[in-house]
C-alpha cells in the first residue's frame, strides 16, 4: 500500500493538469470523470481531503457551478505535489 500511495503522491501535478485543462476547456464530463477517479482512489491511499474535496467538484461540475470546488481541488494536489 505504501508503493501506491508514494505512486499517488508522484502523480499528484498529473492529476492537477488533467483537472485544470478540462476546466480550461469548460469540458465538465471531463471535469466530473477525474474528480470521480480523484474521489474514489484518493482515501483509499491516505488523502481523505482530497477525496472530499473531488466528490465536491463532481457534484459542482455536474450542476454546473464548479470554479471554487477546482480551485479547492487544485490547492490540495498542490501541496501534495510539492
Amino acid at each position: 500500500m505504501t508503493q501506491l500511495a508514494a505512486r499517488f503522491a508522484a502523480s499528484a501535478g498529473e492529476y492537477r493538469r488533467a483537472v485544470a485543462q478540462a476546466v480550461a476547456d469548460a469540458d465538465r464530463p471531463a471535469i466530473v470523470l477525474h474528480a470521480h477517479r480523484l474521489a474514489g482512489i484518493a482515501p483509499m491511499l491516505g488523502h481523505p481531503a482530497i477525496g472530499d474535496a473531488a466528490a465536491r467538484l463532481e457534484e459542482s461540475a455536474e450542476a454546473g457551478d464548479y470554479a471554487a470546488d477546482a480551485a479547492m481541488l487544485d490547492l490540495l494536489l498542490a501541496r501534495l505535489d510539492g
